[in-house]
């Protein structure tokens, strides 16, 4: 079956349960080559992931920024719906954090 079957452009209402397939504009899994990068990770790693335009599709930090703050599909992450569990910051909390850390020359945690 083809992902739209079932994940559709906005999350389906409450009454279709918990357990509902989410749903969001461009709803897609990332191809083979590019890995979730978040996921399993050390803040180090997760550091030197993002900074990886091998990891990442071919972002540059630049890029990464804009995709935290524009994408659609990631901003899902921050209205998942249901009861699944939310980031620990809010998304713009998250650019800002992105920003300030870029601006620091994008250190990476020992």
């Amino acid at each position: 079956m083809e992902c739209a079957a079932c994940h559709h452009d906005e999350n389906l209402p409450a009454s279709y349960g918990d357990h509902a397939p989410p749903g969001a504009p461009n709803w897609h899994l990332p191809p083979p080559e590019t890995k979730m990068v978040f996921i399993g990770l050390s803040p180090r790693e997760l550091c030197q992931v993002i900074k990886d335009r091998g990891a990442t599709g071919g972002k540059d930090l630049a890029a990464m920024l804009a995709h935290v703050r524009d994408d659609k599909l990631v901003a899902w992450g921050w209205a998942p719906g249901g009861p699944r569990s939310l980031p620990p910051a809010t998304r713009a909390d998250t650019v800002a954090a992105f920003n300030t850390w870029m601006s620091a020359g994008a250190p990476c945690p020992l």
